[in-house]
């Protein structure tokens, strides 16, 4: 299963077309007679910059630098770093990357199996992992549920480590899945408001290994989540979108074995 569908894979993994201004990403340009070379020249009315139309040669070395940014992004880089590695200006690079984390599927890829009513029962774990936005006074915290035999993630919401966040992370699940579940947790009475009593079990840390380990691999994945780091995120929605990208990552390496 491809983590987008294969018309939108041709569009993101594109540079903007010649039309489009390569400074800011605008599409508002109009055409600005020719250069000294006879090449069509244009101008952008958003940042008044001018530029001309690229060359076959150009257009495929840019779209090969936007699939490298497509597999950067699911790594333990900065921005920064990556504007780096494709020689390329931190704002493009975030231009770029939020046109990728926007594009997504609105759901986690998840396998049908697990959707059509083949299994009767899911073993699901749920935990929350620590993370910040701006400053380490603005906590934002992290909630994943996986599937305990097939590792694929089922849910996911950031928000604060109480019952609104607990509510988030049970909303995230499919429907399909959260009446045939059973969910393991750490114990956090927050979850005892979302879950019902029945499909809840609060044994502590030996019921949630899984789900420990996971938030060990995204740690690692994910430089924005590296504690002892600069690669924080100054922008919720910016911190939002890369995680889920990287979690919709590692859900695709999974339906992809």
């Amino acid at each position: 299963m491809a983590l987008l569908p294969d018309s939108q894979l041709g569009y993101l993994w594109s540079m903007p077309n010649s039309k489009e201004c390569p400074h800011c990403g605008s599409g508002n340009t109009v055409k600005n007679g020719k250069s000294h070379y006879g090449k069509q020249n244009h101008k952008c009315k958003n940042c008044n910059r001018q530029f001309v139309d690229r060359t076959p040669k150009e257009e495929a070395k840019k779209s090969f630098r936007m699939e490298t940014l497509f597999r950067l992004l699911g790594e333990r880089l900065s921005l920064r770093a990556i504007g780096w590695v494709l020689t390329g200006s931190l704002g493009r690079v975030c231009y770029h990357a939020s046109r990728i984390w926007k594009s997504l599927p609105e759901h986690l890829p998840v396998s049908e199996g697990l959707l059509d009513g083949e299994i009767s029962c899911l073993c699901l774990e749920g935990d929350e992992l620590w993370s910040f936005v701006g400053a380490k006074d603005c906590p934002e915290w992290v909630w994943v549920a996986i599937e305990r035999k097939t590792k694929l993630i089922v849910g996911f919401h950031i928000g604060a480590r109480d019952s609104q966040g607990a509510k988030g992370l049970y909303l995230s699940i499919d429907k399909r899945l959260r009446g045939k579940s059973l969910i393991f947790t750490d114990g956090l009475l927050a979850y005892g408001t979302a879950f019902e009593k029945g499909q809840l079990s609060q044994e502590g840390k030996g019921k949630t290994m899984a789900i420990e380990r996971f938030n060990n691999t995204l740690r690692q994945r994910c430089s924005r989540l590296v504690r002892k780091s600069l690669s924080l995120s100054k922008s919720w929605a910016n911190h939002y979108d890369s995680i889920r990208f990287v979690i919709a990552m590692y859900n695709n390496e999974i339906l992809a074995k």
